[in-house]
């Protein structure tokens, strides 16, 4: 709990330093305005960036050359989520799905599908909270708690994969996720796709940037439905593999009782 302690005398420190102001001087003012914008870069970070080390431990490649991993987050969509596994298995990939936990109760069979067609299902909290960073204690530990508990209830078994919501942190997050025996896996290409309306553009971007041990982020569920997502992707996986590239899972699946049957290595999942 070191690291929460500190990232919380961090924040104390930071706006404390606004007390320096008083008696108002010019040099006091750039003083505090110096402290309060080097300690609130800090805090975003910390917070903010995807793939930083410091609050939680978190990984963002897999594992042998030549390997990919495609992830789709917030789902399981109704419309979209079926579409997308009819793909999947139309092309023999197997990909990981981050599945938030109401959604999933809503659509167990949809979930229960994507795990017995040789996919990858992981926590992806309970309700992806906005605010997911701002969480009291006993609503963080209740949205990772939950949100392992619907897919034991979709799929019998623990998920042992984690993902929070936009990639967000919260101080508290690391220690929570150790408690859970869950394991952060982030990403390396961030492909926008819930800003993108064009499938060649979003084909594009992450034909340009793949390379060796990718975890690629997408989402299967979206306020405006996945479509150009499902447009781009048959394009995605067929050049990527006339590159040589493998589909890998972002990590091992477990069976119900989480015994380990395959390694996120460059084997393709099968």
């Amino acid at each position: 709990m070191a690291r929460p302690a500190i990232f919380f005398l961090l924040f104390v420190v930071t706006n404390a330093s606004l007390v320096l102001l008083y008696p108002f001087t010019l040099s006091r003012f750039l003083l505090v305005a110096l402290i309060y914008a080097a300690g609130t870069l800090l805090i975003l970070y910390l917070l903010f960036h995807p793939r930083n080390q410091w609050l939680v431990a978190n990984r963002s490649r897999v594992d042998g050359e030549g390997c990919v991993a495609l992830t789709f987050d917030d789902g399981p969509d109704p419309v979209d989520t079926p579409k997308l596994l009819d793909l999947l298995r139309e092309k023999g990939v197997k990909a990981t799905f981050f599945v938030v936990g109401k959604r999933a109760d809503q659509y167990p069979d949809i979930v229960r599908r994507a795990w017995a067609e040789g996919h990858l299902v992981a926590n992806h909290t309970w309700s992806h909270h906005a605010l997911f960073c701002f969480l009291m204690p006993g609503c963080l530990r209740a949205e990772i708690e939950r949100g392992t508990e619907s897919v034991r209830r979709c799929c019998g078994f623990r998920p042992h994969f984690f993902r929070s919501p936009v990639g967000l942190r919260h101080p508290l997050l690391g220690p929570y996720l150790k408690d859970a025996g869950l394991e952060y896996v982030s990403w390396s290409i961030r492909t926008r796709d819930t800003l993108t309306a064009n499938s060649s553009v979003l084909a594009q971007r992450i034909l340009g940037k793949a390379a060796s041990g990718d975890i690629i982020l997408l989402h299967d569920h979206l306020p405006a439905g996945a479509d150009v997502m499902l447009e781009a992707l048959p394009r995605v996986i067929d050049e990527l593999r006339e590159r040589g590239f493998e589909f890998v899972l972002a990590g091992a699946r477990e069976d119900v009782s989480d015994r380990t049957l395959e390694p996120a290595s460059c084997e393709p999942a099968r």
